[in-house]
């Protein structure tokens, strides 16, 4: 057919305007004698010649429209797709540290209130943050909080619905400590808001890379709380005593979910001591 339609357009476009007159002549003879089934079928031939490219424009644009709309279809689908991993990612991420959480809260024996963080102080250093959870699902202040790595701090206000986390690093927050090993006891705290540093014993016998965990001395904390590692050993002020500095096992930057303690503060043991 394209082949046909090249010689007929060639026919004009090359002036040869005799050859054209006497091939259309011969041809509406031939046509004039020829059965009707032999005429149809020459004018079908001619008319698909000669529509042939406007047909093949035709079904180019409605391919090309096809594959653009399929291709539409397919991007979104792919979005959809990776909306469906993330959220199947965190919540299998979820699900691993609800089963650390049974661990604590078989450890224990204090109800867990599970919250998140939703805020952090506008200080220069990170020492307190903001949770979802308040009063109303049985927060109080001097709860302890912890992650799945280890201790964050306590609550120091609670309100009906949110509360405020007063962190380790907060220059305010005393705790004591035991090493793990040498069972020794410490004071831990932060002088400048960002690094924690415990003193002990010079004789304690505690050495660098060696755990630190909440005594349980005090009547807030429980025993047993991962606090931090030993990363560093140094003269203190008092020739019978040393420092540690303490690098803790929850960073507290990329905090998004804590865990708050029902426990209530056993003040009795705190007045026991200001006597």
């Amino acid at each position: 057919m394209i082949r046909a339609f090249h010689f007929i357009v060639g026919l004009f476009t090359q002036k040869h305007g005799i050859v054209a007159f006497v091939f259309f002549l011969v041809l509406g003879l031939l046509m004039h004698r020829a059965p009707d089934a032999t005429r149809n079928n020459v004018v079908s031939v001619a008319l698909g010649t000669v529509f042939y490219p406007a047909q093949m424009v035709v079904s180019s644009v409605g391919q090309f429209r096809s594959v653009a709309h399929e291709n539409e279809m397919l991007k979104e689908e792919n979005a959809r797709l990776r909306q469906e991993t993330y959220y199947a990612s965190e919540a299998l991420q979820e699900l691993a540290r609800l089963h650390t959480l049974v661990r604590f809260d078989d450890k224990w024996d204090y109800p867990i209130v599970t919250a998140r963080v939703v805020g952090h102080n506008p200080g220069r250093f990170l020492t307190t943050m903001v949770i979802n959870r308040g009063t109303s699902r049985g927060v109080k202040e001097d709860m302890p909080v912890f992650s799945m790595n280890g201790l964050v701090g306590k609550i120091s206000k609670a309100t009906l619905t949110h509360s405020r986390v007063q962190l380790l690093v907060d220059p305010n927050l005393k705790l004591s400590v035991l090493e793990r090993r040498t069972r020794v006891v410490g004071f831990l705290e932060s002088v400048d808001g960002r690094t924690l540093s415990a003193m002990i014993p010079t004789h304690a016998g505690v050495k660098v890379g060696d755990t630190l965990i909440t005594s349980g001395l005090g009547g807030i904390f429980p025993k047993g709380i991962p606090v931090g590692t030993v990363t560093k050993i140094r003269p203190a002020d008092l020739e019978v005593m040393q420092l540690m500095d303490v690098v803790p096992f929850q960073e507290f930057s990329s905090l998004e979910e804590v865990f708050v303690m029902g426990k209530d503060a056993e003040w009795v043991i705190q007045e026991l001591l200001d006597e």
